[in-house]
């Protein structure tokens, strides 16, 4: 059945959210730390499906992907929140537990969960109070001044304080996150942490100049970054000359800013809806499978921000450029991402292939975004660049082609072959997917419920085509697949339906493989006839 986005909560709705938490008396029992109520509330039902494969079932940090993920995920039961508009070391309030759900962590595995509705926000925002030990606190928030008009005197002086208060020792001189210290330094709980880099133009807690005033107020628990409420009232003379420091770090930073992150933020869709485009019933599934074809260059793309779950010194926030279309037998996903080299070829144990995949929900409701769960599976359209670099070649991967002036004590003209193959070769002879000889396709149709569940569909029943291309700096991928599928295991799309779909990406060159990518949250395909 298509699913609908009726009632589901929008980016743009966040006010709701915040009005309903100051009208509504959240009735709320202080439960002992890292506890459950045996009682399946709506609020643990939702934490479930969504808050415990990373935060684990008390609310620790500790759950079963937890060992993928950079940063780890927030451990509840420590009382420490980096996100917050309390001051330093303070709990959260609702609004800022709220906030943090709907928007997520941009370049961490903290997703947005927008599309949840007000009621199921109240309930995780609960639910995490209940398993921190603190559903009966209520904490204040600090005051957020008016923001003062933007001067060059203003930004001048965050410039000088930006140096003289050692921020460029962290984040650099030029904003990069690339200081002296940034190598060095921990969170509270001994991690490396990534140091922000201010030219991409993302912030965990918001890019707006309110947000960023509160970061450098309320400090961020837990890590280095410290609250300068004090410290500049001890330089200040008077109330106005620390709120003119404090906006003038403000607009210093959000300075750093290149051009292009500026232009990022106003691209993916704001109401998280991606919108197919119709086509002609006379292109068959070979005339979609071609990503360079005139058609693709009619149809509107929309940019959807993607985050590392291993954070890296690189970037680990990027966007995929996603174009859809559509005729009465078949869907076609075209992907676009920059990626400046080709990962193809992977036989080496040290080398690791760029790929990318598509997911959607068989329930028709978005459940967890990583590989799906039980209550909620996902079929998965998985690109692989390797099966694409054997498909173009015809030629099977072998060891001889990445050290082809070795020398060889063997026969090299048998080798592996008619050697010993049931000793060299066991996935191809047991008919292992990912060491067949022949590919058909280079895009594999999976399923999964959750984390370590992916199962390839079978043979007779893998029929999403697909082909991507490198130009030297993007990779350009195309999927395609029916429409109307006779097969339980894939989603069934109807004109006029709303489907949740997501998208991962790979990179060869950062060491991708697994779980280790780049994940977005959940969208919703609109279908328009």
């Amino acid at each position: 059945m298509p699913a609908s986005t009726n009632g589901r909560l929008l980016p743009g709705a966040m006010m709701i959210i915040i009005v309903s938490f100051a009208c509504s008396n959240i009735a709320s029992v202080p439960a002992k730390r890292g506890t459950i109520p045996a009682a399946q509330s709506p609020g643990q039902l939702l934490y479930s499906e969504y808050c415990m494969p990373c935060h684990g079932g008390t609310g620790a940090g500790d759950g079963p992907l937890a060992y993928v993920l950079y940063p780890k995920p927030r451990d509840f039961t420590s009382g420490r929140f980096k996100l917050r508009s309390t001051v330093d070391g303070e709990l959260p309030t609702n609004n800022d537990l709220a906030k943090t759900i709907v928007n997520g962590m941009p370049g961490t595995a903290m997703p947005s969960f927008y599309f949840l509705d007000t009621a199921e926000i109240i309930a995780l925002v609960d639910q995490v109070k209940q398993l921190g030990g603190f559903a009966d606190k209520t904490p204040v928030s600090v005051e957020v001044l008016s923001p003062l008009a933007e001067t060059e005197r203003l930004v001048g002086l965050g410039k000088q304080l930006y140096s003289d208060l050692g921020c460029n020792q962290c984040h650099g001189h030029t904003g990069k996150g690339d200081g002296p210290s940034a190598s060095m330094l921990k969170d509270d709980f001994g991690y490396p942490i990534q140091v922000r880099d201010f030219t991409r133009g993302t912030y965990l807690g918001g890019g707006s100049v309110e947000e960023l005033y509160l970061r450098f107020v309320t400090g961020m628990t837990g890590t280095p970054m410290p609250s300068y409420l004090e410290i500049l009232e001890d330089v200040g003379e008077s109330d106005q000359e620390r709120q003119e420091m404090l906006w003038g770090l403000v607009y210093y930073v959000k300075s750093l800013e290149t051009a292009g992150a500026r232009a990022e933020r106003n691209m993916p869709p704001a109401d998280g809806s991606i919108f197919t485009q119709k086509v002609a019933d006379s292109l068959t599934k070979a005339d979609l499978n071609n990503p360079r074809a005139a058609v693709w260059e009619t149809v509107p793309a929309v940019s959807i921000p993607i985050s590392r779950l291993w954070q890296r010194k690189g970037r680990n926030l990027d966007y995929v450029d996603v174009k859809v279309l559509y005729n009465n037998r078949y869907l076609a996903v075209l992907l676009e991402w920059e990626d400046g080299t080709e990962n193809g070829a992977n036989y080496r144990v040290q080398d690791f292939q760029d790929a990318a995949a598509v997911q959607f929900s068989l329930s028709g409701e978005p459940g967890f975004h990583g590989m799906g769960s039980p209550v909620n599976p996902a079929n998965i359209w998985f690109w692989k660049a390797e099966w694409q670099w054997r498909q173009d070649r015809d030629q099977v991967p072998d060891i001889e082609l990445a050290y082809g002036r070795r020398a060889s004590d063997g026969d090299v003209e048998t080798y592996p072959f008619e050697m010993a193959e049931l000793t060299y070769l066991p996935g191809r002879d047991a008919g292992n997917i990912s060491s067949i000889e022949e590919i058909l396709t280079p895009v594999e149709d999976v399923n999964a419920a959750g984390p370590e569940t992916l199962t390839p569909q079978p043979d007779d029943a893998q029929n999403v085509l697909g082909k991507g291309v490198w130009d030297g700096r993007k990779w350009r991928v195309v999927l395609v697949s029916e429409m109307n599928s006779s097969r339980g295991q894939d989603v069934q799309f109807h004109a006029g339906g709303t489907y949740p779909v997501a998208f991962a990406v790979w990179d060869g060159s950062e060491r991708d493989r697994d779980g280790q990518k780049m994940i977005s949250t959940w969208y919703t395909l609109v279908f328009q006839q």
